[in-house]
């Protein structure tokens, strides 16, 4: 399969939250490349900004959080809802046990986490689009097209994001993908303007969230199917922005605000099979978004990257891929957080029962 193998103890795929957490939480102890597919990390703001208090007992585990909170990251304010019923109902985020929580800067959270994971002596390559995947006794060994270099280790792991494109690729089956699309802008904020809620709408064809992020922007979302042809009528970020207007709890945030370009991700929930991770092959695993990638709604996006990382690393640590006790207790517990999830996602779509012969909702609840 060409040149000479260079070993690694764990070679990563992806160096999103979940890859970065990951290698910074095995490190300083072994041979950690991840390997990711963009040549440089982008600048440009990023939806993704949601950070609840909860994570900073993983923060804390990693070594970064003191960094983090030095970091340019709002604190989250109230939030305010009209979801169940037609009036507003309003939660104070300080009711919360573990904190309020964050919006973040994204783009500097993944610059912390990639930082943290050099520091502890992760080696990190970009620019790694194309590449091979093969096995060679009991590892797995990478070869990149563009250098023709050789990567092996007996530790594989898909942190790719909602793609799962590696598990995929290796025969892990999927258990769901819902087709949900965000449609989302980021508007300028004006200077004065201190509101600090988080606000979501439900209508007849999806839910709105809008929330201040930092320097000076606004993010307004909306998510619908994908195959609704309306987010097809948006010609000019004017046109969403006045479709949003129609209601008054987000009207209120962006009146006199101009958006920038319309942008789209998909964004429903993706699920692999968790007990199909085998199939992939001895020392496979799959973590945050390539394994789960929650719905929005949930707000527990970043907080799941962390998290699955910490599991993985636990599982490596208690001798995976050799003893087989470390996988089953690893995929018994993301099972048990698969299975939650679903239980209060299904909840929280019920909700809006004003719309219960809607599409949108009828589909999911």
């Amino acid at each position: 399969m060409g040149r000479t193998a260079i070993s690694w103890d764990v070679i990563i795929l992806g160096a999103g939250p979940a890859g970065l957490a990951l290698a910074r939480n095995l490190q300083p102890n072994r041979r950690i490349l991840v390997m990711e597919r963009r040549a440089t990390m982008p600048t440009e703001p990023r939806i993704g900004e949601s950070l609840p208090g909860s994570a900073s007992v993983l923060l804390q585990r990693l070594g970064l959080f003191d960094q983090f909170l030095s970091g340019d990251h709002r604190e989250r304010g109230a939030t305010l809802t009209i979801w169940d019923e037609t009036t507003r109902v309003w939660r104070d985020a300080l009711r919360d046990p573990s904190g309020p929580g964050w919006n973040m800067n994204r783009r500097e959270f993944d610059q912390l986490l990639l930082a943290g994971a050099r520091d502890a002596g992760a080696t990190i390559l970009e620019g790694c689009s194309q590449f091979e995947i093969g096995r060679q006794g009991q590892d797995w060994c990478i070869r990149l097209h563009q250098s023709d270099d050789l990567h092996c280790a007996p530790i594989l792991v898909d942190a790719t994001g909602r793609s799962g494109s590696i598990a995929r690729r290796l025969g892990v089956s999927v258990y769901l993908d819902d087709p949900l699309l965000c449609v989302y802008t980021f508007l300028c904020s004006c200077p004065d303007d201190e509101d600090a809620t988080m606000r979501i709408q439900a209508d007849e064809q999806g839910w709105w969230y809008t929330a201040q992020i930092p320097h000076g922007q606004r993010v307004l979302a909306y998510h619908l199917d994908a195959e609704n042809p309306l987010w097809r009528q948006w010609q000019k970020p004017l046109d969403f922005l006045d479709y949003a207007r129609r209601h008054q709890l987000i009207a209120e945030a962006i009146h006199t605000l101009a958006p920038s370009k319309l942008q789209y991700r998909p964004a429903g929930t993706a699920m692999l099979d968790i007990d199909t991770l085998h199939q992939a092959g001895s020392g496979f695993l799959a973590i945050g978004d390539a394994l789960l990638t929650f719905d929005p709604i949930s707000s527990q996006g970043i907080f799941h990257s962390l998290a699955s990382a910490e599991s993985a690393a636990n599982a490596i640590r208690a001798g995976f891929p050799e003893h087989l006790d470390a996988l089953q207790n690893f995929q018994n517990e993301m099972r048990a957080v698969g299975t939650r999830y679903l239980i209060n996602l299904k909840s929280t779509y019920q909700g809006p029962r004003r719309f219960a012969n809607c599409e949108f909702w009828s589909r999911r609840a």
